[in-house]
């Protein structure tokens, strides 16, 4: 096939794989991909087609970048790697392709967030419970101090509450402002219910 141009990169380095990952036009994505169009290339601010697809939650897309051979390796402009934005969209079968094609399940971005926190602040239970099969450390810290067992207990969300507990989340961790999982219980909207499952666990005053 006559390749001239398909790879061309426009503004900030976008190229019309990437303009199709965003908008979610699979039939696009195919025909560019069968005409050699180069699924890891990136722009300037880091993100390549198979990011774009993954921040753009487009499922399809991601699928048949991966199965393109896109890469799984590097970080955009804010230290986010693919397997976060797919963590951030709820995809558990996606994370765990990604997992094993060697993706690093404990990076960081560039305020300190994991792909496990972004998928508690989130609400995928789901994947969280799935990160941590896979071996995602529970308790990390942000910039800001917070763990994942923090927001979810400010989130109200007691079923990743409690799968965070299981993993072994340290229950009395506190971030930069002090504040613990059981003080950011008391302001989610399930705050009884989320109170008295961190007491159950042990969490104390």
């Amino acid at each position: 096939p006559n390749t001239t141009g398909v790879t061309t990169a426009i503004g900030r380095g976008n190229t019309a794989l990437m303009w199709a990952a965003v908008e979610g036009h699979w039939a696009v994505v195919q025909l560019l991909l069968q005409q050699g169009a180069d699924p890891n290339w990136r722009n300037s601010a880091g993100f390549s087609a198979l990011m774009y697809a993954a921040e753009s939650d487009r499922r399809e897309i991601v699928i048949t970048l991966l199965d393109a051979g896109a890469a799984i390796e590097g970080t955009n402009a804010y230290g986010e790697t693919v397997l976060m934005a797919i963590a951030r969209k709820g995809h558990a079968d996606i994370v765990q392709r990604l997992v094993a094609l060697g993706a690093p399940i404990n990076a960081v971005n560039t305020i300190g967030d994991t792909a496990l926190y972004l998928a508690v602040d989130n609400g995928h239970a789901y994947v969280v419970k799935t990160l941590i099969a896979l071996g995602a450390e529970v308790n990390t810290h942000n910039l800001g101090g917070w763990t994942p067992l923090m927001m979810a207990s400010a989130r109200g969300d007691l079923d990743t509450m409690e799968i965070l507990i299981q993993a072994g989340a340290d229950l009395h961790a506190k971030n930069n402002w002090g504040a613990t999982a059981l003080s950011e219980a008391r302001r989610s909207f399930r705050s009884h219910q989320a109170v008295a499952l961190l007491k159950q666990a042990g969490a104390m005053e």
